[in-house]
């Protein structure tokens, strides 16, 4: 056996092939592979300096193996589509924040707010940052998530429309109320608003009175009380069910569910008497 062959056995095999250093490197491919892979944190951070092209950057981004390198490189990102583009692909939170740090444009963050391949909490990020009064109206309308439409709701600026549904929730003369908020607002956006305090007893009655006059809002307002039914708490799936007692749209089979197995004995009772008036 030769020396050579000596020196390999006691190295463990073939000696690992050099790499060459970042500051070498002139191929944007190589930058790429070494931000994407070295196993030197150095290498791999002066690899993302040098890289140029946005989509260099939004590769690291995407599919590196090693979150500072993506992290850096998100921040050397100056294309705001291009990191709502990365949140929607990668749905891990420091990069979500690295990437809401880079977006300040209004449009992209209306376009996060309505994407529904966003992650809900990039969506209500996008929400809570973007003050546009008409486009949040729009994303009021067109989400479903809770929280979302929350969010929306918070942000809404016209200080009358919020001062009126407020007094509604806390008056115990909604149909006074009511009548004269539509004479102003739009009954969808009216329900939107309600649907989004849906923890609210006073919010939720008001749901029911909605329904009752039928219509389109009535609808949306009835399939809102509809899926309270299923997942609220005692109380307010007791006031859903009053309310939607006496409309067309009641879901006897949901109702007749909730009469055998519903864990609160007053909801029970309650569907079931709502069975016998809507059979009678």
């Amino acid at each position: 056996m030769g020396l050579a062959d000596l020196l390999k056995r006691r190295r463990g095999g073939e000696r690992p092939t050099s790499r060459r250093a970042p500051e070498r490197v002139r191929g944007e491919e190589e930058l790429v592979r070494i931000a994407m892979e070295d196993p030197e944190l150095e290498h791999r951070l002066l690899a993302v300096d040098r890289l140029g092209s946005q989509d260099a950057l939004e590769r690291v981004a995407l599919d590196g193996s090693h979150l500072d390198a993506r992290l850096k490189a998100v921040r050397r990102i100056t294309d705001q589509r291009v990191l709502a583009r990365i949140m929607r692909e990668r749905k891990q939170p420091d990069l979500m924040m690295a990437c809401f740090e880079g977006i300040r444009d209004p449009a992209v963050l209306e376009e996060v707010a309505r994407d529904t391949r966003q992650s809900l909490t990039a969506r209500r990020i996008a929400i809570d940052m973007f003050a546009d009064r008409d486009a949040l109206l729009d994303i009021l309308r067109s989400v479903n998530a809770p929280v979302l439409r929350r969010a929306a709701v918070e942000r809404i600026g016209d200080q009358d429309l919020r001062a009126q549904l407020e007094a509604e929730l806390a008056a115990h003369r909604p149909d006074e109320n009511l009548d004269r908020i539509l004479e102003t607002y739009d009954a969808d956006v009216l329900v939107e608003f309600l649907g989004a305090f849906r923890d609210s007893p006073s919010a939720v009655r008001a749901l029911g009175r909605l329904a009752g006059r039928g219509g389109e809002a009535g609808e949306h307002a009835a399939v809102i009380l509809t899926r309270l039914l299923k997942h609220a708490r005692a109380e307010i799936r007791r006031i859903a069910l009053e309310g939607l007692a006496d409309t067309e749209a009641f879901p006897a089979d949901v109702v007749e569910e909730m009469a055998g197995s519903d864990p609160d004995p007053e909801v029970r009772r309650l569907a079931q008497a709502a069975l016998e008036k809507a059979d009678a």
